[in-house]
């Protein structure tokens, strides 16, 4: 708990999920239950796998420590169904949440809650920093931050602008908005090479915080190590995160238009144009060094991608519902531990 204003307390859950990457996940634990930030905070596992072993280890690790401990098995798989169930089943005013591929410094925690102080404040993201598990490749360098949701807008804390977004590895925001603009837009629901059912997640949440008239915090005290192992500096990676960001991309706009059939047939268009000249741009390319074409490659898989996607919205009735829901924020949860 820690004072507002110095008067009202607030009650803190950290919300974790995961999916089958169990040391990972204990050392992450171990650097969050390290913190001391001088008020109590809960820690949910929110276990996408429902594995007894985790589940086992989890709950050894929480005899061994004071902070309060929750293991939830969450069987709707997507990493956002495990965040809606943790805003659901926690118990803070406010959630923090993080990856389980995290490090979190001393005094992240306690940082990062800061500018909760001020009640005009809905959400903090948090500077995120990377961990390379091995030197990047200068291609691998001069990418996007974003393909490792990486977040750096400086060493000062302030608010963030229209553009700027906050990922899930390293954000908080109040548990009562969370449940009432209805949670998460779910993730990696329904497989397949192509996740039709996914929506925009963190970034699409946090738009309709801002919407609602909330200040979204970036927090560069607030920062921990987000880790990149040697099988994300591939361009197999870096084009599968091209195609989470069409599918992200294309559902958001489809939100916007209210699935218009007209916009979505000037979307088809603008994604055939697109299409064209980034598969002339590939071809002329082709022959140059991994660092001089990856940018066309991207550009090939995103406009493809998107494409595909909003043509299958406009044959697909299914799709269209799917994407048209007001809420997503369903609980997954079978079985819960606490120490």
């Amino acid at each position: 708990m820690f004072a507002e204003n110095n008067q009202k307390t607030i009650a803190l859950s950290i919300a974790i999920p995961t999916y089958r990457r169990h040391q990972l996940l204990m050392d992450t634990l171990d650097s969050v239950v390290s913190q001391r930030p001088g008020f109590d905070f809960e820690v949910l596992v929110l276990d996408n796998e429902c594995s007894l072993d985790l589940k086992t280890r989890v709950e050894s690790f929480a005899q061994s420590i004071t902070v309060p401990l929750r293991y939830l098995s969450v069987e709707a798989i997507g990493l956002h169904n495990g965040r809606n169930t943790g805003a659901q089943l926690s118990s803070g005013d406010i959630i923090v949440y993080i990856d389980d591929d995290v490090i979190a410094p001393q005094g992240w925690l306690e940082n990062i809650c800061q500018p909760f102080l001020d009640p005009a404040v809905g959400g903090v993201g948090g500077r995120t920093l990377p961990r390379w598990e091995s030197p990047p490749p200068n291609w691998v360098k001069a990418l996007e931050p974003s393909f490792f949701s990486l977040l750096d807008l400086g060493s000062e804390t302030r608010a963030m602008t229209e553009s700027e977004l906050p990922y899930g590895c390293n954000m908080a925001f109040r548990r009562d908005l969370v449940v009432k603009l209805g949670g998460f837009p779910p993730d990696g629901v329904g497989g397949g090479w192509i996740e039709w059912r996914r929506g925009d997640g963190e970034t699409g949440f946090a738009r309709k915080v801002k919407q609602a008239g909330h200040v979204i915090m970036y927090s560069a005290e607030g920062w921990l190590y987000h880790r990149i192992p040697l099988s994300r500096q591939s361009f197999k990676f870096i084009r599968h995160r091209a195609m989470k960001s069409a599918v992200s991309g294309s559902y958001t706009k489809a939100r916007q238009h209210n699935l218009s059939r007209s916009e979505l047939l000037k979307d088809t268009f603008s994604n055939t144009k697109g299409l064209i000249k980034a598969t002339i741009a590939w071809v002329v390319y082709s022959l140059c060094p991994r660092q001089a074409r990856v940018d066309r490659e991207i550009e090939l898989v995103f406009y493809s991608v998107s494409l595909l996607y909003t043509l299958r919205l406009i044959v697909d009735q299914s799709l269209r519902q799917w994407v048209s829901q007001n809420s997503y924020s369903v609980i997954g949860s079978t079985s819960q531990m606490e120490s």
